[in-house]
């Protein structure tokens, strides 16, 4: 049982002792900053791993031999019960060109013979083409809020001219399933560059192919119209008649669609969609060929909702099995997660990394706490010699350091806590208010395109990180503490 001097004497020589007010302080910073620090980052890896989500299907099928027909696979996936809806997708690589427009134009002159490859804007035009189906990639993928995000991130950048792209509004599916733009745009956009149009716009039907560009594509001072002309080129390997492998080159003209933005940033910023079946016939698989296949390298899944972490793992093993079956070879088939497994896990390392740094300030705040008690110890010979001569027993000089640490960390916890949690709710506030006030910003959140700044923190979070640090004040106080316990009542009344 701890003597009942311990906590009265510990409590005198804390308010006798303003030096203690460091290890107070240090306590307080080393919590505040991992609460702050730690709930801004978990807000933002949150953010992403919302972006990354947003910007991929449930599931993926993929690895598929070149040939892989869609439709041979499509009722297979679709058999499974877990599955709700599945989408063809086309990977390839191309190149984009924005013609010039004639001189007198109204239209911006956009586009250069140079090709760019470390740069993913319109003007660079190396770009990833992801051939999809419109009338079946909305079943798997958000895409529809991918157009409309695309307006509120270009306002935000000011662009106050970008509007929503308007090619899956037409009802007609064939139009729609390429992308097609409105009549009147393409006649008008045909006037412009003086290509071959009817007299009348009544009389025009849209012909060019719509493409849709991630908005970290635009240049910062450019916009393109929806409508404007763009020549892809795409080139292919196949095989010549003597069984050599000859490089194919193919160009087509397409019409700007409009942009689209998941937030996800290499998604944004490197990925042009395209009608499926315009990238199919650019690698020699045209829809009106009777020998045509109706090619994929992969398959985007939609799974039902709700399903469990067991459940899915179970429907991706029949799904890879029922595939592998039907075109007699392997496939790979990852969910969300896997098939963003480098970026994810760089973000939790670095998430990790970020922990660890603020944990070496606690440390620092801890050995604070170490070297002011220690002090008080050496200070206090004669005081601890007194006790143990007139009967105090090691256990209750022992205690008295013991009950310092506690309060310091006690304290200090408590206090930091509050300004942690505080801060942290008030964080968009303080930002708002501070760039008012200076005209700058503690966080740019246009840099990160979001409307505030993401925040995310747990009251479990921060109960765990005070308990630890008044865990630790109390292991680094046991060292002095043990010290003070063991020393011999003469030798410390005879100390000078």
């Amino acid at each position: 049982m701890i003597p009942a001097f311990s906590p009265f004497l510990a409590l005198r020589y804390l308010l006798r002792r303003p030096i203690m007010l460091i290890g107070v302080f240090g306590v307080t910073f080393a919590v505040w900053s991992l609460l702050v620090v730690d709930g801004i980052f978990t807000g933002f890896v949150t953010e992403i791993r919302a972006d990354v989500r947003r910007s991929t299907p449930d599931v993926l099928v993929t690895d598929l031999p070149h040939d892989t027909s869609y439709e041979r696979l499509r009722a297979v996936i679709a058999a499974d019960p877990a599955v709700r809806a599945t989408a063809p997708r086309l990977r390839h690589q191309g190149i984009l060109q924005p013609r010039p427009a004639p001189r007198g134009s109204s239209s911006p002159t956009i586009g250069t013979n140079a090709v760019n490859f470390e740069d993913m804007t319109m003007d660079s035009g190396f770009a990833l083409l992801l051939g999809v189906d419109p009338l079946r990639e909305p079943e798997v993928t958000p895409l529809g809020e991918w157009l409309d995000r695309s307006v509120e991130v270009l306002h935000a950048h000011s662009i106050t001219r970008a509007r929503r792209s308007e090619v899956l509004e037409d009802p007609d599916p064939d139009r729609r399933s390429f992308l097609l733009t409105a009549d009147h745009v393409e006649w008008d956009m045909r006037r412009i560059f003086d290509l071959p149009r009817p007299e009348r716009v009544e009389d025009h039907r849209s012909e060019w192919p719509g493409m849709i560009a991630g908005w970290r594509r635009l240049t910062s001072l450019k916009l393109i119209e929806q409508g404007y002309p763009i020549d892809l080129m795409t080139a292919s390997f196949d095989v010549a008649g003597d069984g050599s492998a000859q490089v194919n080159t193919r160009r087509i003209p397409m019409a700007f669609g409009g942009y689209f933005a998941t937030s996800h940033r290499m998604f944004d910023q490197s990925m042009v969609l395209v009608p499926i079946e315009t990238l199919r016939t650019l690698l020699g698989h045209d829809i009106e060929d009777d020998e045509a296949i109706d090619i994929v390298t992969d398959v985007a899944v939609a799974m039902q909702p709700g399903l469990s972490a067991g459940e899915l793992s179970a429907a991706k093993s029949r799904i890879r099995t029922a595939v592998a079956s039907e075109i007699g070879d392997e496939c790979a088939v990852i969910d969300w997660r896997e098939q963003n497994s480098v970026f994810l896990r760089a973000i939790a390392q670095e998430h990790s990394m970020m922990q660890f740094v603020l944990f070496v300030v606690m440390i620092v705040a801890a050995f604070v706490i170490y070297a002011t008690l220690h002090m008080m110890v050496v200070q206090k010979w004669k005081d601890i010699g007194i006790l143990a001569a007139i009967g105090g027993t090691r256990r209750g000089i022992g205690a008295v350091f013991v009950f310092c640490g506690l309060v310091v960390g006690s304290v200090g916890a408590t206090i930091g806590s509050v300004l942690g949690w505080l801060s942290v709710h008030y964080l968009n506030d303080i930002n708002d208010w501070f760039h008012r006030t200076t005209g700058a910003s503690l966080f740019p959140r246009h840099l990160f395109d979001l409307p505030v700044i993401p925040v995310h923190l747990e009251l479990s979070w921060v109960i765990q990180v005070a308990l630890g640090a008044v865990l630790l004040a109390l292991l680094v106080a046991l060292l002095p503490a043990r010290k003070a316990a063991r020393m011999e009542p003469v030798a410390a009344l005879s100390y000078e």
